[in-house]
């Protein structure tokens, strides 16, 4: 009996950082595209989008050397002057996604916003990178899945070394 509670155990820590809503892409007769967490009751033309969102605590990583990263994000070496490119792959829905436009456009931060629900190209790096939710940062050669602004500050400085 002691195995199988520590097993279920397991499994619960491995997947509380991971959060899957579900989202309706409703288009309405005038052509309007609205987002809900709900199917519409009226049988209007919605398409459901499965992302998860990286709700657990902001984790940097580093890219693999064996990928070919280059090719993926088209970048040339960061000098040191330079800042370091970052890429956020993200949702028009999510709340971490905002509050990171939110302080990246504070802070004159240049970042290059890909949206992995309407750009097949950035739905295809993403899955690529591994990512798992959104936000998905890579700055110069680090990552960072999900967003606070002290682990963002962080993942910031170490590219820059």
């Amino acid at each position: 009996m002691r195995p199988l509670i520590v097993l279920l155990s397991a499994c619960l820590l491995l997947t509380q950082g991971l959060a899957e809503a579900a989202v309706y892409k409703v288009i309405g007769k005038d052509g309007k595209v609205i987002y809900t967490d709900e199917p519409p009751a009226d049988g209007t033309n919605a398409r459901e989008l499965r992302v998860q969102s990286y709700s657990g605590p902001a984790q940097q990583g580093k890219l693999s050397a064996q990928e070919d990263w280059q090719a993926i994000l088209k970048r040339p070496a960061a000098s040191n002057s330079a800042p370091p490119p970052v890429v956020m792959y993200s949702t028009d829905w999510c709340g971490y996604c905002k509050q990171a436009r939110q302080y990246m456009r504070a802070k004159n931060i240049a970042f290059s916003d890909r949206d992995v629900e309407k750009d097949k190209s950035a739905q295809a790096q993403y899955a690529k990178l591994g990512g798992r939710g959104v936000p998905y940062f890579v700055i110069g050669r680090l990552t960072l899945a999900g967003f606070s602004q002290d682990s963002f500050d962080a993942t910031l400085r170490d590219a820059q070394k």
